[in-house]
């Protein structure tokens, strides 16, 4: 598991800072044996219009943590991840100065397909969304 980490964190020091993580303040909190956890800062990059998390905004930290945590945790030699499906339902609202979290949980680790749920939540652990999130491994071209 510490190889898995020190792995992920050279990554992340590596990638680019023009992505849309890097953008968006994305950073890494936790790696365990099933799950990742990232954490945002809800900042107006990342807002609708009245000053809330922008839906959007919110599935694409719940396909971040689910890539990365597919990456890291599942890919071989190889294989590339590649997201195919996602849902999510917003249950609550998360505004400019709050931290949000994803949690992504591998429900189920297949040969070729990972399903996740991921949960954000804020800074007081109350769920802000949860989400579904199914992962493929492919061959690298």
């Amino acid at each position: 598991m510490e190889e898995n980490k020190q792995t992920l964190l050279k990554k992340w020091k590596e990638t680019s800072s023009d992505n849309l993580m890097k953008f968006w303040e994305v950073d890494f909190v936790e790696l365990g044996q099933d799950y990742i956890i990232l954490k945002m800062p809800v900042t107006e990059k990342v807002t609708q219009i009245d000053g809330v998390l922008h839906g959007g905004a919110t599935l694409a930290l719940a396909e971040s943590a689910g890539s990365i945590a597919a990456w890291i945790l599942y890919r071989k030699e190889g294989e590339s991840i590649r997201g195919i499906e996602l849902s999510g339902n917003h249950v609550r609202s998360a505004k400019i100065g709050e931290m949000v979290f994803a949690k992504a949980t591998c429900i189920n680790a297949g040969r070729t397909l990972q399903l996740w749920e991921i949960e954000i939540t804020n800074q007081e652990h109350k769920l802000i969304s949860f989400c579904k999130f199914t992962t493929i491994k492919i061959k690298e071209q």
